[in-house]
């Protein structure tokens, strides 16, 4: 006999999960929309005071590292577009002697330009791999300016939220909450993180929290019974039977 309090528990956190990623996606959008106008911002500055720059400036740049620079920067431009932070496209400057002043600050201005995006960059960048190289099967998420972030199929079509499982909803609101609410310094307690967590991604759970770690620089204590979640990391555990 079905439990009509079970399913209403069961329903409601469901509700919940929904609404809970619909907001950290409208809260993504809003850090989008800040950072492009601080772009716009520092381009305007940048632009304002090139020809003073361009007079004052006494270095020059060689080719070798004008390309090199150059190269860095589009890959970067690569990663942005592909993240929904940067639409205009970057017109290719073919490297000249004569022009190798005014070629450095352009590097030097189109690299501060986009530092802007440096902090949320690496942030998407682990969000999404972890979930699309880990944990969807079939879907994948992706980022986008207008939306925050939003689901679709492997053949293109966009998914409403309830078209996500139940493990699949706690994994995305619990990698949002560590790579984009945590703040360097905090201790951050995770009690029994299997029992959302399908089987298969439990092995992969410690060493994916230990790259959050490592840009958001914070503590973590997790309670435990799952040995899928230690994985092979023993020298991590202290166990709690043991006097």
């Amino acid at each position: 006999i079905a439990n009509p309090d079970r399913n209403y528990r069961n329903e409601r956190e469901q509700t919940v999960m929904k609404e809970t990623i619909q907001m950290y996606a409208n809260e993504l959008k809003q850090q989008i929309t800040d950072l492009i106008q601080q772009l716009f911002l520092k381009a305007q500055s940048l632009d304002s005071t090139y020809p003073n720059r361009l007079i004052l400036e006494q270095n020059k740049i060689s080719e070798g590292d004008y390309n090199k620079r150059f190269a860095k920067l589009t890959e970067k431009l690569g990663k942005l577009t592909k993240n929904g932070l940067y639409e205009s496209p970057q017109k290719v400057l073919q490297y000249s002697a004569a022009d190798s002043k005014a070629l450095l600050i352009y590097l030097n201005d189109l690299d501060e330009k986009l530092s802007v995006f440096d902090a949320l960059l690496n942030k998407l960048e682990l969000f999404t791999d972890i979930l699309n190289a880990r944990r969807f099967t079939y879907k994948s998420i992706m980022i986008d300016r207008e939306s925050g972030f939003y689901f679709k199929t492997d053949n293109g079509k966009k998914l409403a939220l309830n078209e996500l499982s139940s493990g699949e909803q706690h994994e995305v609101v619990l990698l949002y909450e560590l790579i984009f609410k945590t703040k360097p310094g905090i201790v951050v307690l995770i009690d029994e993180p299997e029992i959302s967590l399908h089987i298969s991604w439990q092995k992969e759970f410690l060493d994916d929290l230990l790259k959050i770690i490592k840009i958001q620089n914070f503590q973590v204590m997790i309670a435990t019974h799952s040995p899928s979640i230690i994985n092979d990391r023993w020298d991590l555990v202290y166990n709690l039977e043991k006097k």
